[in-house]
């Protein structure tokens, strides 16, 4: 999600705020977003979930997932880790990122050798479980 798509969804957020909308779908670029609200409750609560198409490695291309519910660091915390970025190469073993939950660091390794081929999340992006972080093409 770009920026500026995050402060649209904020300003849409406040305006319900302020209404007795409950539900409202809205789909960019691939990416659906559904947002609920309580109207019942005193203080109404707002339940939002995002929707995402699970992307589809090529044939000879793998993808690398979150191993904790966190938000996703391009730095995994070493000072002598490079921070990816696509086309770069990548070995089994190295570290492609990390998860921060709980103030901890969850450094996560590429299995196999290849070449970014695609950055799925951006640096401080929440990331849930199981969430695919970037596709790596083998050689």
């Amino acid at each position: 999600m770009t920026d500026g798509l995050a402060d649209q969804l904020g300003a849409l957020l406040r305006l319900l705020a302020g209404s007795d909308v409950e539900e409202l779908e809205v789909e960019h670029e691939g990416v659906h977003f559904v947002v609920k609200r309580d109207l019942s409750e005193t203080q109404p609560a707002v339940r939002m979930t995002v929707e995402r198409p699970e992307p589809l490695p090529r044939s000879g291309s793998f993808v690398i997932t979150a191993p904790v519910v966190g938000l996703f660091r391009r730095n995994a915390g070493g000072s002598g880790e490079p921070i990816l970025d696509q086309g770069d190469a990548v070995m089994a073993g190295q570290v492609v990122g990390a998860v921060e939950a709980m103030g901890m660091l969850n450094r996560i390794q590429s299995e196999r050798t290849g070449v970014v081929e695609e950055m799925l999340v951006r640096e401080g992006q929440p990331v849930e479980y199981g969430q695919p972080l970037l596709v790596v093409r083998e050689p």
